[in-house]
């Protein structure tokens, strides 16, 4: 790698860790706790994608790759082991119920509109059967509890339950917040960094759409609602495919699950 592309790739990482970093500082968070982090992750990702072929990747070889000392990888090893650093989340499965209410057919009535549900029933679909489901083995109650907390669902009159929203997006620094802004992030730079490795032909979809000269700060308000319109219109059509997708008979045994999606975001540059 030359010079130039080394400093290149350092003023990227220079941009790209400012809003990150100002997030850090407004939660509290020092450069000596971020600098364990990022020692863990340079041993983690040394690793896992940087190994030879048909061998486990030493100590020694991990130390090379990131230039921390033996016994510095050593540590991080032993804290990425030991799980440390991870904290359950419960967006996953709160994402993938949301889904199952819209998208099953075993809990949508006429015009595929997501059903009452009782809390249980031996006799029909209910709330409990859902998350059975669709969350594997999460309980019932503290799921119910969770989606009536963020106002995704409610108890009608008749004791049943109605959902409010097909999409969680939870509040402030709630952990499946955290989670969700972690994975976001990681999803979009996954992709670019894909693109950046590849020949022409093989890249992943990823463009964006700006004004060059920027928008009149009074068209704001209209080029985000029209934003927020067709980007919710575009994504439920997606969606919708990969639900009609899982409906249909195939045998999971014989086909690799392959976690995909697309992601669309309103940006507005301070520069």
């Amino acid at each position: 790698m030359t010079d130039s592309v080394r400093l290149g790739l350092l003023a990227a990482y220079r941009k790209l860790l400012q809003p990150l970093v100002r997030i850090l500082i407004r939660s509290g968070i020092s450069f000596g706790e971020t600098a364990e982090v990022l020692k863990s992750v340079f041993v983690e990702v040394a690793g896992r994608d940087f190994g030879l072929p048909d061998k486990k990747t030493s100590l020694s070889r991990i130390a090379i790759l990131t230039g921390l000392s033996r016994k510095e990888v050593a540590k991080q090893n032993e804290i990425l082991v030991s799980g440390a650093l991870n904290f359950d989340s419960n967006l996953n499965r709160v994402i993938r119920v949301l889904e199952g209410w819209h998208g099953d057919p075993t809990f949508t009535g006429p015009y595929g509109l997501p059903m009452e549900l009782p809390f249980e029933s031996s006799t029909g679909p209910s709330f409990v059967s859902l998350v059975r489901q669709h969350s594997g083995d999460m309980a019932a109650r503290a799921m119910l509890d969770e989606l009536i907390r963020v106002g995704a669902v409610e108890q009608t009159a008749a004791g049943a339950f109605k959902v409010l929203v097909r999409v969680y997006i939870p509040r402030e620094f709630h952990p499946d917040a955290l989670h969700r802004f972690g994975e976001v992030v990681r999803d979009f730079i996954n992709t670019y960094e894909f693109n950046m490795d590849k020949v022409a032909g093989k890249s992943r979809f990823e463009r964006i759409v700006f004004a060059d000269n920027g928008l009149r700060e009074e068209l704001m308000p209209a080029f985000e609602a029209l934003a927020r319109a067709k980007g919710y219109k575009f994504l439920l059509e997606l969606n919708n495919w990969i639900n009609a997708q899982e409906n249909v008979n195939v045998s999971t045994k014989t086909h690799r699950r392959i976690k995909t999606g697309v992601g669309v975001y309103h940006f507005i540059s301070e520069e």
